[in-house]
């Protein structure tokens, strides 16, 4: 089910301000186009930081494992990363997919520079992605109506309980298989 109850406008401020909390920036100065790592400085322990405040606001669990991790450990070792160290031709193809902006990518360059590619933008499509997810009804009830107080977390209109959502490392596997049948981009797995 869709969910109208949290907004990409809601969303986007959330990471901006997960972004400035972490980084210790001002929130307005954040583009939601700009490389993480690049342009506002963050390391890779921050990004710990960042999805942890991002699951408490929305009530969601973010993929803790990065796509080509996935891949490796979904299609078989090898098959996103090569022995160099270097994505291959079908993971550059996937990450290409998930990141449109990010024509940099490409088969070859180190798998260590992927994770610069990573914008406020892409951090907020993930949190879109799963909620997105919204059960049509809530399991505990089976109330059909769901409520949000803040934009942000929702709750069962009927019991009260808190919407449960796929994790995303879940929906990522699950788009890693669906975009593998659509595409083949992996011809060995």
């Amino acid at each position: 089910m869709a969910n109208s109850l949290v907004t990409r406008e809601r969303i986007d401020q959330e990471v901006r301000a997960a972004l400035a909390t972490t980084l210790r920036i001002d929130a307005n100065g954040i583009g939601m186009e700009q490389s993480i790592i690049n342009d506002l400085g963050a390391t890779s322990i921050d990004f710990l930081d960042i999805n942890f405040r991002l699951e408490q606001v929305f009530g969601i669990r973010l993929a803790s494992q990065l796509l080509l991790d996935h891949v490796e450990e979904e299609l078989g070792e090898g098959t996103a990363i090569d022995r160099d160290n270097k994505i291959t031709a079908g993971a550059a193809a996937l990450l290409r997919e998930q990141f449109p902006e990010a024509e940099s990518i490409k088969a070859g360059i180190y798998a260590d520079e992927v994770p610069a590619v990573v914008t406020p933008g892409s951090i907020a499509t993930a949190v879109e992605k799963i909620i997105a997810h919204l059960p049509d009804a809530c399991p505990a009830c089976s109330a059909a109506s769901w409520k949000s107080d803040d934009s942000t977390k929702v709750a069962c209109g009927g019991c009260g309980k808190d919407a449960e959502y796929p994790d995303g490392d879940e929906l990522t596997k699950r788009w890693i298989h669906d975009m593998q049948r659509e595409k083949q981009l992996f011809a060995n797995a």
